[in-house]
């Protein structure tokens, strides 16, 4: 059994797409939200005090904010993985080549999502263990269906 929560920050407007996004990290009990903010500037701030495990950004902010977010989150802290949600193929590219673990196209189901939470997760492993205090991420599906 896992006692240890994986940290999660979500970077949007206000709005639908947060909401339910919120709603469905709420079905992962071993996943804690520890924050929320409306653009990508203000999470640098907030992962700078956090150090979350998990970045959510949604990319209908301007795209040079969540570049230039996803190449500092990289570069300070590593051990962040961040998972982005794009409109278009193109911003897919680009947030990938700027550090994103995994970006998502709009209108991904809820079963995508987990799965690629789960493997960020194990991808970043090594560090999560370091970080996180032996969170097994395996252990993070369980409760999700």
């Amino acid at each position: 059994m896992v006692t240890n929560k994986v940290s999660a920050l979500i970077v949007g407007r206000p709005g639908r797409m947060r909401t339910s996004f919120q709603a469905l990290l709420r079905m992962v009990p071993q996943i804690e939200i520890i924050g929320q903010v409306d653009h990508a500037t203000e999470a640098l701030a907030l992962v700078a005090r956090q150090r979350p495990a998990l970045v959510f950004l949604d990319s209908s902010q301007p795209i040079d904010e969540v570049l230039a977010a996803l190449r500092q989150i990289k570069n300070e802290w590593p051990q962040t993985q961040c998972i982005v949600f794009v409109d278009t193929i193109q911003q897919q590219s680009m947030t990938k080549a700027a550090g994103a673990a995994t970006a998502l196209l709009t209108g991904f189901s809820a079963e995508t999502l987990l799965t690629n939470i789960e493997e960020v997760l194990w991808r970043g492993h090594d560090a999560l263990e370091v970080a996180r205090n032996h969170v097994v991420p395996s252990d993070l599906m369980c409760n999700a269906n």
